[in-house]
Order: C-alpha cells, then sequence, then structure tokens
C-alpha cells in the first residue's frame, strides 16, 4: 500500500535524539537532526489524522486521498538529505522506536495508528 510505503520511506530517514530542536529536513547536520525533523513531521502527521479515517480523505479527495499528508511527509527531502549525511537505513531503522514511541499517545483513530505502525516495528 502507497500509504505504507511512504511512512516506512520517512522512519528510514529518522532515529535518535538531538541536542538542537529541528523541523527541517533540509537543515539536519547530522542523522541525528535528521530524526528530529522526521518525528516533527510524524507529529504534523498525526494533528492532521486526528481522527479521521481513510474513508473521510477519500470522500474529500478520492483521486489522492494521501495528499495533504504526502505533502506534509516531504519524502524527498528526507531521502536526499539522508544520502547526503550517509545515514544508513539499518542504522536508522533500529533506532527508531526511541524516538517515536511516545508519538503512540498521540495517535488518534485507526489510520494514525496505521501511520505509526512501520515506526513502531522497529521495536519487535
Amino acid at each position: 500500500m502507497r500509504y505504507r510505503t511512504i511512512f516506512f520511506i520517512l522512519i528510514l530517514f529518522t532515529f535518535s535524539c538531538s541536542s538542537r530542536s529541528i523541523s527541517d529536513p533540509t537543515q539536519a547536520k547530522d542523522c541525528t537532526e535528521l530524526v528530529e525533523a522526521g518525528k516533527a513531521v510524524a507529529e504534523r502527521v498525526l494533528e492532521r489524522l486526528d481522527g479521521q479515517t481513510l474513508e473521510e480523505l477519500e470522500a474529500a479527495n478520492p483521486d489522492e486521498p494521501l495528499a495533504p499528508i504526502d505533502y506534509l511527509m516531504r519524502v524527498e527531502e528526507f531521502e536526499n538529505q539522508a544520502a547526503v549525511l550517509g545515514c544508513g537505513k539499518d542504522q536508522l531503522r533500529l533506532q527508531a522506536c526511541s524516538v517515536y514511541a511516545d508519538l503512540e499517545v498521540k495517535a488518534s483513530g485507526d489510520l494514525a495508528r496505521d501511520f505509526l505502525a512501520p515506526y513502531l516495528e522497529s521495536c519487535s
């Protein structure tokens, strides 16, 4: 499913804690800051999805129900910055659960929980 793929890509490029707060992936100077940017994006996505269902998103935009989420995700920017910084997918995946675990309480509704699932799968 495209939805899960997009969110899994984001998690691959985000992990760990940062010494400074950052929300723009293009401003990240290391993998740690890239993770902070990813967490900020994930929080915005959860706010956008708050209590919504996929059916509601499809009703609002049948052709591209995830367009508002895709816009927030900035996947290409994360991918590019991860490549520039040399952030490895395995490294990011291993540390993802420690960074995103607290987001689980912010997930309201099935769609939001589905969004977080790839992040939390790294914890198993």
